[in-house]
């Protein structure tokens, strides 16, 4: 039985000391995830304490027929993915004279993907991922940084391997376009090659 294995099982079993060796395992990976789908460190941290109150709370329930990191990466984006849906709408009071009622609008907040900050190489590559859309940005940060395999992608999403490949086609593509928008000019018109063409 290999150590995360062995940490489950004494988790299970009480063991606290157990648990935060387990969460050690995996909170700076779950962090970045976070951060990567946020864009926002605060953000991330409230995030990744959440993701692992969950793992506390529903560990029992964790089935042996997957890996306990595809598990843990589908809780953390599934908060992600609620975290995105609540700061994209929230519910505004608007009082009127007629009647008062509730009406669902966009939060005037800027979101994640609204904040594109102009720089170079690699930090520019991360402000293009931070402007996906967050289907599109989850394969990314899982495929091409975490190098997380189409199959524990599938997994992870609980989508079928044509759409997780179809998300990571089409994520390349829009952060490709993004990373040539905003890649700097040469006199003539034409972008600077940040070395950044494999998107």
């Amino acid at each position: 039985m290999d150590i995360e294995s062995q940490l489950i099982e004494r988790s299970l079993d009480g063991d606290s000391v157990a648990f935060e060796e387990l969460v050690m395992l995996f909170d700076r990976k779950i962090y970045n995830y976070c951060y990567r789908m946020t864009n926002n460190p605060d953000d991330a941290e409230d995030l990744a304490q959440e993701v692992f109150i969950k793992v506390y709370r529903n560990l029992k329930s964790f089935r042996r027929d997957s890996k306990f990191s595809t598990w843990i990466y589908r809780i953390a984006h599934n908060i992600c993915i609620d975290n995105h849906r609540k700061k994209r709408f929230r519910l505004l009071s608007i009082n009127r004279e007629d009647d008062q009622q509730e009406l669902e609008m966009p939060s005037t907040d800027p979101l994640p993907e609204d904040q594109i900050i102009s720089s170079e190489g690699y930090d520019m590559v991360l402000e293009c991922i931070a402007a996906l859309k967050p289907e599109y940005k989850s394969v990314i940060i899982l495929r091409d940084i975490q190098n997380y395999s189409y199959e524990e992608i599938a997994d992870i999403l609980n989508k079928p391997m044509g759409t997780v490949k179809s998300n990571i086609s089409r994520a390349r593509a829009c952060l490709r376009d993004s990373i040539r928008s905003h890649r700097p000019r040469t006199p003539d018109g034409r972008g600077v090659n940040n070395g950044f063409e494999a998107f």
